[in-house]
């Protein structure tokens, strides 16, 4: 045979190779046009015809912590990248989710409710626009369009200036006012919306329900604010010589170069703090927003981290009153960061800063370069720093696929505290620390397929965005193995840095990296509707059988506990094996156990979610209940001191279950002796004790968390 024919039938064999591993997934109408016209391609590459369009924005703001009073100033140069001529410009004013009469996902503070965004000004190309005219302006809901005297030509830019007052709210954790001098400030300024490939401009209003999908942008903003207040921001400080005293600027500028922390701001600083200059200048590039924050009386640590070759300046802002509880936050940043730049997702942290700013009560809400974090918590610090890479660096449109972004932050948050964080005494798995969160939605009216577009899940958002896709990548994750997991992580961000990906753009690069059809994986948890369920058959002659009863496949997880003979005690028996082992509609399953003599119990998949996870051991759960003392007293509801949340203990099939009813978390607890269990996925300790002669008190401590809830029975 010719060479030339060698090499041509090897090609094609490659090709096939290649084309055969890509599944055949349902694709919607607007993903078929991107691929028709080029703009993304079935490899999970950006296609050859992509584009995004660029805004550059010049702000000016004063902020008057008295009155919460915001006055801005802004000039937008915005960038038709697109092939198509644009009529209108589409502004979002997030700040009209407080307008009188607009649709709002929660409730609010009564004094947020008013006229919303303050317009005073719009100048379009020199052009003065009449804000009461219908046909130059249009606001409905949170959106602002601008209709234009002539088409906004592909390649050529607009001139937009705008005058505004809103106020900072009252309302938000996550961007709001803290206390009476403390703000955070963030969805606060004009902001042209993304016009894209696959929907066109982006109308989605916003009303707390769905987070966001922004531009990459330019910016360079003044704040002004009173000369004994602080401001952090997204970007980085111009012009610190000529705002900050000279021994804050030495500790300021230390800190950038810094391995060791340093108190920039301290409480002596605080006593009699002036600055030199009232105005900050912060400049960002290619970032997708910007937020800042300020106060007369917060603590500043800062240190650094070498960044390939660049030291990133990370900073801690906080309280007087939280400074013990803070004191470690710096340094957990830095720790972090290190392993997401060289380890998971081993790509470099992309900017030159990092503020953690920690507000009022609550979870936390990522910025770019910034987070505004309602505690101190090691995870929540993790979680959010992780969102500089999703959905920042790579610009998930979170307004439909937040699972695209808040699932990945979940996900490499467990992978990299049970890799880097964790107590050496802590033997949960990695995969138990999303059990918990699904095993009472799986199965539920509400346990739709993750593809499912995230503005039609108001009423699960949080299970559907964060636990369900957490859980799905560590199936991938199980599946391929780390180091071939990463090797298609981290090419799935280089390729769409600073662009948007679409779910598909996701599948196909994990599938083109891997070499692997992964259809089992999407079709299971990603299009269909269905459960996890295995169960034990039978276990016989040292044969475990496992027979496979839900539509959504998950690995089979092995752990096998010995009897002690003589004093002598057997190390436990742990197997884990792929989900891989379902994906041609295979049902059953065997396996030889060893040592089977003397087995004292099995338990299959005891930290996945199960339908039914009462069937998952050997000898059953009812049976190991018989040989403990229960007192049935214990059963019933507990309210927490903390937050006031509900507790409920109650017995199913002989079994004990702990639940949260509102919302919706549960977990059947196993016991240890009358009145000590854990859960089932080993994450849950539940201790009652006795109070007054009476059963009446329940401590509830998250393992992984470090978080203890103590509650009284009602």
């Amino acid at each position: 045979m010719k060479l030339k024919t060698i090499i041509t039938l090897l090609s094609l064999s490659i090709t096939v190779a290649i084309s055969n591993a890509q599944s055949n997934l349902h694709i919607p109408k607007e993903i078929q046009n991107a691929y028709k016209n080029q703009t993304r391609s079935k490899d999970g590459k950006s296609g050859k015809k992509y584009w995004q369009n660029s805004v550059d924005y010049k702000i000016e703001v004063t902020v008057t912590p008295t009155t919460r009073l915001i006055d801005g100033k802004e000039e937008v140069i915005f960038t038709n990248n697109s092939p198509d001529e644009l009529s209108e410009i589409v502004i979002r004013l997030y700040y009209d989710v407080f307008k009188k009469g607009n649709i709002r996902g929660t409730a609010v503070n009564e004094d947020d409710i008013g006229k919303g965004t303050d317009i005073r000004k719009i100048i379009v190309n020199e052009m003065s626009y009449d804000l009461s005219n219908s046909e130059q302006i249009e606001r409905s809901g949170t959106i602002m369009k601008i209709k234009l005297s002539k088409p906004l030509n592909p390649g050529n830019q607009i001139n937009l200036k705008f005058e505004w007052q809103q106020k900072v709210p009252l309302t938000l954790d996550r961007a709001g006012t803290i206390d009476d001098s403390s703000f955070f400030v963030g969805y606060w300024y004009p902001q042209v919306a993304v016009y894209d490939d696959i929907f066109g401009w982006d109308t989605t209003n916003y009303t707390f329900d769905t987070e966001f999908y922004n531009n990459l942008a330019n910016f360079d903003v003044n704040i002004t604010a009173p000369d004994n207040f602080l401001v952090w921001a997204t970007g980085t400080l111009e012009n610190s010589l000529s705002v900050f005293p000279t021994e804050i600027y030495k500790k300021y500028n230390q800190a950038k170069s810094s391995k060791e922390l340093v108190h920039v701001i301290t409480t002596d600083d605080l006593d009699n703090l002036k600055l030199k200059n009232n105005t900050w200048n912060f400049k960002a590039t290619e970032v997708t927003d910007f937020a800042f924050a300020m106060s007369d009386h917060y603590l500043w640590d800062a240190l650094s981290q070498r960044v390939a070759g660049k030291d990133v300046l990370i900073n801690t802002a906080f309280p007087v009153k939280k400074a013990d509880k803070c004191k470690e936050v710096t340094v957990i940043q830095q720790k972090t960061m290190k392993h997401f730049s060289e380890d998971i997702p081993g790509i470099p942290y992309p900017y030159p800063t990092f503020t953690t700013f920690i507000g009022r009560g609550g979870g936390g809400m990522e910025f770019p370069m910034m987070a505004n974090n309602g505690n101190s918590r090691e995870s929540l610090t993790i979680h959010e720093m992780f969102h500089t890479y999703f959905p920042m660096y790579v610009r998930i449109n979170e307004s439909r696929f937040a699972w695209m972004d808040e699932g990945w932050a979940d996900f490499i948050t467990a992978l990299v505290t049970h890799k880097f964080f964790n107590d050496k005494n802590n033997t949960s798995s990695l995969y138990s620390n999303f059990m918990f969160g699904m095993q009472g939605m799986i199965g539920s009216i509400g346990d739709l397929p993750t593809i499912t577009s995230s503005q039609y899940m108001s009423t699960n958002y949080g299970y559907h965005s964060y636990t369900l896709p957490a859980f799905t990548y560590s199936l991938l994750y199980q599946h391929l193995g780390e180091e071939k997991f990463l090797e298609c992580f981290r090419t799935y961000i280089r390729r769409w840095a600073k662009k948007s990906p679409s779910p598909y753009d996701f599948f196909y690069t994990f599938e083109d990296v891997s070499g692997e059809d992964l259809s089992f994986i999407w079709n299971s948890w990603y299009f269909k509707m269905g459960y996890p369920d295995i169960s034990i058959e039978s276990f016989e002659d040292g044969n475990l059988r496992i027979k496979r009863i839900g539509e959504r496949i998950v690995p089979i997880s092995i752990k096998v506990e010995y009897n002690h003979h003589d004093g002598k005690k057997q190390a436990p028996y742990s197997s884990m094996i792929s989900s891989s082992v379902w994906k041609n509609n295979t049902l059953k399953y065997a396996l030889k156990i060893p040592n089977a003599d003397n087995v004292k119990s099995i338990a299959i998949n005891s930290d996945f979610p199960d339908f039914n996870p009462l069937d998952n051991y050997f000898p059953s759960l009812p049976d190991q209940y018989k040989a403990v003392d229960i007192d049935d007293n214990i059963l019933g509801e507990y309210l927490a001191k903390t937050y006031s949340i509900k507790m409920n203990i109650s017995k199913e099939n002989g079994v004990f279950k702990l639940d949260f009813p509102d919302y919706g978390l549960e977990n059947y607890l196993i016991p240890l002796d009358k009145y000590d269990f854990i859960s089932l996925d080993r994450t849950i300790t539940v201790k009652f004790k006795n109070k007054s002669d009476n059963l009446q008190q329940i401590e509830v401590s998250f393992i992984n968390y470090g978080i203890t809830h103590v509650g009284d029975k009602k």
